[in-house]
C-alpha cells in the first residue's frame, strides 16, 4: 500500500510539472466566473415555471399534442403567402451551448455525436486531426433535449438517443418561481438504423413529455440488449429496442455501466433532487434481480451520483456522490461494489452548487489511477482521487458529459455549457470544438438595428451578451454571466444597451467595446424580487428614455445615468415585472405586466403618465406568464400580449389601451407562446413565436398560417426581431441560435388606396413655426418604404432623429420638441429638417425662438 501510495503520488507531481512545463501559468489563470449556488437552478426556473402555471407541471401531451395540430391544420397555408424567401440560420457558429451528452462512433473516432440541451442532435465529422465540421441531425420529431446517446459498437448506423432534458421527478422546490425540474421536453427513446437518416420511436412518451431518458447503456458483448435509466426507472430491452420492460422501480435512474467481461453484472446509479431510494445498485443477473450497494457509501444522498468502471480490470469503480448543492465525495470499490472508500486526501467540493445539474468521473482506460473529475470547473488527478488538481485550462464550466476514443486512451471528448471540447493529451489541455455547432440558448430581450442590418445583440444562457456584426460568427463575452435585456439606440448605433442576469444593467456609448455599470439606484438586494432575465425597455420615439422592470418600476431620461423611482416608490401589484411595452410615438405610454406569484395572479398594468401613476387593465386575461407585449406602430392602444402555458389561447389584443381584451390567437397551437412582433409597414402582419415554431397573421391575428419553412422540426423560439432597414425578421431560438427571413410583402389595396388617396411624395412646412419648444411635422409617402425623418443644425450637424423605421403608405404627423438625441434641449436658432423615403429626400427650414 506504502509503494502505491509512492508511485501515485509521483504521478501526480509529474502531472504538475506537466501543466508548469507545457502551459506555463495556465493552473493559475482564473477559471470562467460560475454562478451563485442558486442561478443555475434560476435559469431553468426561469424557462420552466413559465410552461407550467398554473398546474406545477406541464400537461402530459401538451407539447407533442401541440406540434401534431400544427404539422396538419397550419403547415400547409404557408405557400399561400407568397413569402419572399425562408429561415436561414446566422448563427452564432462560434459558441456552442448547453451540451448533455456525447458518443464517439466505435467504429469511426473521427465521428462524434452531441446531445444538446434545447437544440437537438448534433454529428461531428473529422476531416483531419484539426478539421472539422457540424451537422443538425433532423429526426423528423420535435427533439429538443438529447439527454443520452447510444451507438452499436457492432454497426455504427444503428443509433439511440435518448430525449427530455430532467433532473427531478415531477416534484417542486425552491426557486424564482414554482419548479417543474426539467429543461426541455423529451418524446421518448428514438432509433435509426441508417446513420441518422430516418427514426423511430423505441420508447414512445410523445404523450407524456414529462419523463426523460437519462442514460443509455448497450451490452458490450451482445449489444442488442439495452438498459436506459429514465425518471421513471430503469428499463430492459432484449431485442434491440422492439420491446422494453422495466426491471428496477426507484425514480431517477441517472446512470447504468455494465461490466464489459461479465455482463450480467449491471450497475445503476438512482436520484436526485431528493427522489427517494437514492443509492446504487448492482444486478448479477442482467436486470431480474437488484441489491442495494452500502458498505462504505453514504446512507444517501440529494444530488445524483455519476459511475464509471475500469474496463481493464471491471472489479473497480468510481463513484461520484453529491448532495443538490455539493459534492459528498468520490469513492473507489476494487471489489465489484462490495466495498468503497473514500478517496480524496482533501476534500474538494468539485460539484459546489450544481450536484443536481453538472459533475461527473472519468477513469483512464488505461491507468485506473489517473481521473478527469468535473464539476462546476475540471480536475484532473493521478493518484486515483487522493490529490485533485484544478484544471479547466480554459474550458467553459458545468461539465455533464465524456466519452472516450476506442483506441486512445488519451483523447476524450468532453460535453459542457458551452458545447463541446476535446483533449488529445489526457486532461493536461483542451481545445474547443464549437465551430458550427449552432446550440447556442438565446433568451429574449435581443435586438436589431434600427439603421444597420448587420448590428443585433442578445444574451445567452450561461454564455454572456453576444453580437452580430453581419457574420454567422458573432462578437462574444460582452457582459458575463447570463446575457439578458439589450437594447441599441435607433439614432446611434454606438450607444448599446446591455444586462445579466437579475437585471445587472450595462452601458456602452463605442458600439459594445467598453461597457459601464448603469444600475445606479435600481434594487437589485433581493433576487426573489426579480426575475431572472428580468426586462428593461428603450422609447422608440425618445431613446434617451428607458424603463426597467424589478417587482417595482424604473425610469431614466438620461440613458441611464440616473434612474427615478416610479409610482410613488410603490410595487405594482407586489410581484415582479416580467415585460415592458413603450409606445412608438409617446414615451408616456407604457404597459407592464408581472408574473404569477404567491397568492397574487399575474397581471397588466398601463401609465399614461410616463410611469407615475398605473392602472390596472388585466380585465379578463387568463391568468399566465404574459412573456412578451407589443405595441401597434401606428396606434398605442392597440397592443398585442403572448400567453405561455397551455389551455389558452395565446394571444390577445386591445384596441383600445387596455379596456378590453380579445382573443387574437385562434388557430394557433396550444404551447407556452413567448415572442411577438408587428411590421413597421404593415401592421396587419403580426408574427408569433412558441415553443415549436414560428406563425404569421396577416389580418391582425383574425387567422393564422405556419411561417417556419426551413427552421428545425422543433425549435423554441424565445424572442423575434425586425431589421427594418432591409425588412427582415430574426427568430431568436432557446437552443439553436438565431434564424432570418424576408418579412411578407404586401399589397395595399384599391380600398385602402381610395381611403387614402397618396400621389406624391410630400413634406409640409412644419407649425408653429417661429416655435418654442415643441412644433409638428407632416408628411405622405405614396408607398410602403423605410423612412428617416431628421433635424440638422445649420454646420450639418444631426441634432435628432424623429423617425427611423418602416412606414405604410399614408399620412404621418409627428412633433419635435426641440431636444437632441441624448435628451437635452438645444438652443434657439434655424434648423433644418430632412425627409427620406426610399431614394427621395426633402427638406425644410424651422426656427426655434427661446
Amino acid at each position: 500500500m506504502k509503494l502505491r501510495f509512492v508511485i501515485t503520488t509521483l504521478f501526480s507531481a509529474f502531472a504538475i510539472f506537466l501543466l508548469h512545463e507545457f502551459f506555463p501559468g495556465q493552473e493559475e489563470k482564473p477559471d470562467p466566473a460560475p454562478l451563485s449556488p442558486s442561478e443555475s437552478m434560476n435559469s431553468l426556473d426561469f424557462m420552466n415555471a413559465q410552461r407550467a402555471y398554473p398546474d406545477k407541471v406541464i400537461p402530459k401531451a401538451g407539447y407533442f399534442s401541440g406540434y401534431e395540430d400544427s404539422r396538419s391544420r397550419l403547415n400547409k397555408g404557408e405557400r399561400r403567402l407568397n413569402p419572399v424567401d425562408t429561415w436561414k440560420s446566422i448563427g452564432p457558429v462560434n459558441q456552442g451551448g448547453r451540451t448533455l451528452s456525447i458518443a464517439v462512433d466505435p467504429q469511426n473516432p473521427d465521428v462524434v455525436y452531441a446531445g444538446s440541451a434545447s437544440g437537438g442532435l448534433w454529428r461531428l465529422t473529422f476531416s483531419s486531426q484539426s478539421n472539422y465540421s457540424w451537422e443538425y441531425i433532423d429526426t423528423g420529431f420535435p427533439v429538443l433535449g438529447v439527454n443520452s446517446i447510444a451507438i452499436d459498437p457492432r454497426d455504427s448506423d444503428v443509433i439511440y438517443i435518448g430525449t427530455g432534458e430532467v433532473y427531478g421527478y415531477q416534484n417542486s422546490i425552491g426557486g424564482l418561481y414554482v419548479r417543474t425540474t426539467r429543461g426541455s421536453y423529451g418524446i421518448g427513446l428514438l432509433k435509426s438504423t441508417d446513420r441518422g437518416v430516418t427514426w423511430t420511436k423505441s420508447i414512445d412518451w410523445s404523450l407524456d413529455q414529462r419523463r426523460g431518458i437519462l442514460a443509455l447503456e448497450l451490452n458490450p458483448l451482445n449489444p442488442d440488449i439495452i438498459f436506459a435509466g429514465t425518471t421513471e426507472g430503469t428499463f430492459k430491452s432484449p431485442d434491440a429496442g422492439q420491446t422494453w420492460e422495466k426491471v428496477h422501480s426507484v425514480l431517477m435512474a441517472v446512470d447504468v455501466a455494465i461490466d464489459p467481461v461479465d455482463t450480467n453484472i449491471v450497475y445503476i446509479s438512482c436520484g436526485n433532487l431528493s427522489t427517494p431510494g437514492a443509492g446504487i445498485y448492482r444486478s448479477m443477473d442482467s436486470g431480474v434481480s437488484w441489491t442495494k450497494l452500502t458498505n462504505g457509501l453514504p446512507s444517501g444522498w440529494s444530488g445524483k451520483t455519476l459511475l464509471d468502471i475500469y474496463k481493464s480490470s471491471p472489479n473497480i469503480l468510481y463513484a461520484d456522490v453529491a448532495n443538490t448543492f455539493e459534492t459528498v465525495g468520490l469513492f473507489r470499490s476494487e471489489d465489484y461494489g462490495d466495498s468503497w472508500q473514500s478517496v480524496m486526501g482533501t476534500f474538494v467540493d468539485y460539484a459546489t452548487y450544481q450536484g443536481w445539474f453538472a459533475h461527473y468521473v472519468r477513469i483512464d482506460p488505461a491507468n485506473d489511477n489517473r481521473l478527469l473529475i468535473a464539476g462546476v470547473n475540471f480536475y484532473i488527478s493521478g493518484n486515483g482521487g487522493f490529490d485533485v488538481i484544478p484544471n479547466n485550462a480554459g474550458m467553459h464550466v458545468d461539465h455533464h458529459a465524456f466519452s472516450n476514443h476506442p483506441t486512445n486512451s488519451n483523447i476524450v471528448y468532453l460535453a459542457n455549457d458551452g458545447g463541446v471540447y476535446r483533449t488529445l493529451n489526457g486532461g493536461i489541455s483542451f481545445e474547443a470544438l464549437n465551430d458550427g455547432y449552432v446550440t447556442t440558448q438565446f433568451y429574449n430581450g435581443f435586438s436589431s438595428s434600427a439603421t444597420n442590418p448587420d448590428l443585433a445583440i442578445g444574451g445567452l444562457q450561461d454564455n454572456n451578451t453576444i453580437m452580430y456584426t453581419g457574420s454567422d460568427t458573432w462578437v462574444r463575452g460582452l457582459i458575463g454571466g447570463d446575457g439578458a435585456f439589450t437594447a441599441i439606440n435607433p439614432v446611434n448605433n454606438e450607444i448599446i444597451f446591455g444586462s445579466a442576469q437579475y437585471l445587472n444593467l450595462r452601458r456602452s456609448t463605442n458600439g459594445g467595446r467598453g461597457w459601464d455599470n448603469i444600475v445606479g439606484i435600481i434594487d437589485r438586494s433581493n433576487s426573489n424580487n426579480i426575475v431572472f432575465i428580468a426586462p428593461f425597455e428603450m422609447s422608440p420615439s425618445h431613446p434617451w428614455i428607458l424603463y426597467a422592470g424589478t417587482y417595482k418600476m424604473y425610469k431614466t431620461e438620461n440613458l441611464g445615468s440616473n434612474w427615478a423611482k416610479l409610482n410613488n416608490d410603490i410595487p405594482l401589484n407586489g410581484n415582479p415585472v416580467l415585460s415592458i411595452a413603450v409606445s412608438r410615438s409617446n414615451p408616456e405610454v407604457v404597459y407592464a405586466a408581472t408574473i404569477p406569484k404567491t397568492s397574487q395572479r399575474a397581471e397588466v398594468f398601463k401609465s399614461t403618465n410616463g410611469g407615475a401613476s398605473w392602472e390596472n387593465i388585466t380585465g379578463n386575461l387568463p391568468d399566465r406568464y404574459y412573456v412578451d407585449m407589443k405595441v401597434s406602430p401606428h396606434d398605442d392602444q392597440v397592443v398585442y400580449i403572448t400567453l405561455s402555458g397551455f389551455g389558452t389561447s395565446h394571444l390577445f389584443r386591445t384596441d383600445n389601451g387596455g379596456m378590453t381584451w380579445n382573443d387574437a390567437g385562434e388557430g394557433l397551437p396550444d404551447v407556452p407562446t413567448s415572442a411577438l412582433e408587428i411590421d413597421p409597414e404593415a401592421p396587419e402582419h403580426v408574427y408569433v413565436g412558441n415553443d415549436l415554431g414560428v406563425y404569421v397573421s396577416t389580418d391582425f391575428g383574425n387567422s393564422w398560417s405556419n411561417f417556419s419553412e426551413d427552421l428545425f422540426p422543433a425549435v423554441l423560439v424565445m424572442d423575434l426581431s425586425v431589421s427594418p432597414s432591409n425588412r427582415k425578421i430574426r427568430a431568436v431560438t432557446h437552443g439553436n441560435g438565431v434564424f432570418e427571413r424576408s418579412l411578407l410583402p404586401f399589397i395595399v389595396t384599391n380600398e385602402q388606396q381610395t381611403k387614402t388617396p397618396l400621389k406624391d411624395f410630400r413634406l409640409s412646412q412644419n407649425y408653429p413655426n417661429p416655435f418654442n419648444p415643441v412644433t409638428k411635422i407632416e408628411y405622405s409617402i405614396p408607398e410602403p418604404s423605410f423612412v428617416t425623418l431628421k433635424i440638422y443644425n445649420l454646420l450639418g450637424q444631426e441634432v435628432r432623429t424623429i423617425v427611423a423605421n418602416g412606414h405604410p403608405a399614408g399620412r404621418y404627423k409627428m412633433q419635435w420638441d426641440s431636444k437632441d438625441n441624448f435628451g437635452i434641449s438645444v438652443g434657439s436658432g434655424t434648423y433644418i429638417y430632412v425627409l427620406k423615403a426610399g431614394d427621395q429626400i426633402k427638406r425644410g427650414r424651422m426656427t426655434l425662438i427661446r
